[in-house]
């Protein structure tokens, strides 16, 4: 087994388990972790460094064991090694790692003096559930019909999105649905989004002027949910997003659900959600969920933005491949149960 055992160092502790995943993939097992010197003239030059010893996935390995004191970044409290453990487990899958130390300080306090790891895990996940704020799904009312729009930056996952949204409501709970779409930009989504129309059986409606969506809000039948379609908006296109702003305000949607992958980079995140938060957003929607190594990308998310988590989605397929958001279910994704 010592031959299969590499050690991997580096400025941070998500910068070594980064390392870790690239070269030994993501279930690799984690046998030790410790801070080491710097390097430097007589290791006095430099900070602290993070060292991880870990194995390939099918190595058979005892438990870990955490070795040395608690590597931290730069005004992070210490923890308790007793605890460090489970301050790796979310770092490594992709909680942030202030978010983490919170998570593992505010767990051992509720827990008091029963430390045991199904105690620590139970209250970890429990405190993840109450950060990540949940608002549910589209709730419809008999006979007062409910305008929903999603938006969000170019390759989003929108479209795709408002197709299972559309084969939920009306093959699944058998509500009149209709789609709305504004995308006057791209012809292949259009193309797309027609082809999911005819296989649902809802009918399509495609607006390209502020003119053409005030007519046809005048004559739209009645349904009980029109879901609205909108061309995916760069951060830097400015001409762009005023005219979705001014068909949205004819259109009039009850509803604005961001939709946002969490393959995004944070800042790349934050700066949508500044963009398009004039736009009325009510609600969050994570798309993407099978694109990224560790789920704690979820948490990150859910608390950078202010808006409550409706939906999440993990795949292309149609209708499936979505469901509504909870906070404890989120939670269960993100640390799951040891094996």
């Amino acid at each position: 087994m010592k031959s299969n055992v590499r050690t991997f160092q580096a400025r941070s502790m998500r910068e070594a388990l980064e390392r870790v995943k690239r070269e030994l993939g993501a279930e690799a097992v984690i046998l030790g972790t410790r801070s080491v010197p710097a390097g430097g003239v007589g290791g006095l030059v430099g900070r602290q460094r993070v060292e991880i010893t870990a194995a390939p996935p099918d190595t058979p390995v005892r438990p870990p064991r955490i070795a040395g004191p608690t590597p931290r970044r730069h005004g992070a409290p210490a923890l308790p090694e007793n605890l460090y453990l489970y301050y790796v487990q979310l770092v490594q899958s992709e909680v942030a790692e202030e978010l983490a130390v919170r998570l593992v300080q505010e767990a051992a306090s509720v827990a008091g003096s029963d430390t045991t790891a199904d105690r620590i895990r139970e209250k970890m996940r429990a405190a993840i559930a109450r950060m990540i704020p949940t608002s549910g799904g589209i709730e419809l009312t008999t006979g007062s019909p409910q305008r929903v729009a999603l938006v969000g930056p170019p390759g989003g996952g929108k479209t795709t999105t408002l197709a299972k949204l559309a084969a939920e409501f009306k093959l699944r709970r058998h509500r009149e649905v209709a789609i709305l779409s504004l995308d006057m930009h791209r012809m292949a989504a259009n193309e797309q989004l027609r082809r999911y129309a005819e296989l649902i059986g809802v009918p399509l409606y495609t607006v390209q002027t502020v003119a053409g969506a005030r007519e046809l809000s005048a004559r739209l039948e009645p349904v009980d949910l029109l879901l609205i379609d909108t061309p995916g908006v760069g951060l830097r296109d400015r001409g762009r997003f005023a005219r979705l702003a001014a068909l949205l305000r004819v259109t009039r949607p009850q509803e604005v659900h961001l939709v946002i992958p969490v393959s995004f980079a944070q800042p790349v995140q934050q700066r949508a959600a500044q963009l398009f938060a004039p736009l009325g957003v009510s609600r969050l929607v994570l798309t993407r969920l099978d694109e990224t190594v560790g789920l704690g990308v979820i948490l990150t998310a859910a608390q950078k933005m202010k808006w409550a988590l409706s939906y999440v989605t993990d795949g292309q397929n149609v209708p499936k491949n979505i469901q509504e958001a909870c906070g404890r279910r989120m939670a269960e994704l993100i640390l799951p149960a040891e094996k």
